[in-house]
């Protein structure tokens, strides 16, 4: 990856509480913005203000970090769009990863061990993923799928570790507790954490940045 400023941006809002955020390394020094809560998000905006903080235009960013989903629909088609406007017209390299490795790297600070990352996708579903979190970052272990509740019940299985927005439905947190599961609930996930554990970015291409929704299922099993 470049050794020069790294944009990172996420338009998923995971934990419903930043319908945009970006953040910008400039060597040591991270900035971060993201929009409020509630709020009209104004990702252009975020991103100006934090290449003006840093002494920076937009077009000194060789290289951009984003998040694809699943997650919040409108954010995502314009996070992404305005991603591959920067691929096309500014010649950046793209870093793309899955919501939940973004989800899945806050059980880092645990300690090394197997999580389970898990997103509410209505109609008695949800999002699954499975990684080896350690010294090495966030490393994949299972694909992604969008199960049944009971089949992602069973996947994740008893004394399994579970991370997942605080905003998880009851009934599905009741769920995996039934059977001895440990839930990890979280808030303010952000574009920040894509610089805070190693995750398994991907080079993507302007083809590959196809959003992943909530709604329905994008890995079908």
């Amino acid at each position: 990856m470049s050794d020069g400023p790294v944009l990172a941006l996420s338009g998923s809002n995971l934990t419903g509480d930043a319908p945009f955020s970006a953040a910008l390394r400039v060597g040591a020094a991270l900035h971060a913005a993201a929009s409020p809560p509630g709020g009209r998000g104004d990702l252009a905006g975020l991103v100006a203000g934090l290449c003006a903080t840093a002494g920076l235009t937009p077009a000194d960013v060789r290289t951009v970090r984003v998040d694809v989903g699943p997650g919040s629909y409108t954010g995502l088609r314009v996070a992404l769009t305005f991603v591959r406007f920067l691929q096309r017209f500014g010649a950046v390299e793209v870093h793309a990863v899955d919501s939940l490795a973004l989800l899945a790297a806050r059980a880092a600070a645990a300690g090394p061990r197997r999580a389970h990352a898990v997103l509410d996708a209505r109609r008695d579903r949800v999002h699954w993923q499975a990684f080896d979190v350690g010294p090495t970052g966030v490393v994949v272990a299972a694909p992604a799928a969008a199960l049944p509740l009971a089949e992602a019940v069973a996947r994740v299985g008893a004394g399994g570790f579970v991370v997942a927005p605080a905003a998880l439905p009851a009934a599905l947190q009741a769920a995996f507790a039934a059977v001895g599961a440990e839930l990890a609930l979280h808030e303010r996930v952000v574009a920040a954490e894509m610089f805070a554990t190693p995750l398994p970015f991907a080079l993507a291409a302007v083809a590959d940045l196809e959003p992943r929704y909530l709604m329905g299922s994008y890995v079908e099993d």
